[in-house]
């Protein structure tokens, strides 16, 4: 499994001009509903066709409602595609806002 980042990591890492790519893996309709900023939505059913947005020097997030199930198999889906810096924001985008 791959590891958890939060919300204040993800912050130091854009601080630092860090390669990131926040993608929510949710359907379109929970993207619109509340999504976490400056991210892609590319729902996780169709992560496996949209490899080519992303490239061995980026740091992945995969953002879900919680950081629980989806976001995490959509790290690893990553991971096991030969990107290597994947990672799934704990506590997902409900965490996001509840943290200060």
């Amino acid at each position: 499994m791959r590891n958890a980042i939060t919300k204040k990591q993800i912050e130091e890492l854009q601080n630092k001009q860090v390669a990131l790519k926040l993608v929510d893996i949710r359907s379109p309709q929970e993207y619109e509903t509340l999504h976490v900023p400056d991210l892609i939505n590319i729902p996780s059913e169709g992560l496996n066709n949209r490899l080519n947005e992303f490239t061995r020097d980026n740091t992945i997030v995969c953002i879900c409602n919680h950081g629980k199930e989806r976001s995490q198999q959509a790290a690893e889906l990553l991971y096991n595609a030969g990107f290597e810096n994947t990672f799934y924001l704990e506590a997902g985008t409900a965490g996001w806002y509840e943290a200060h």
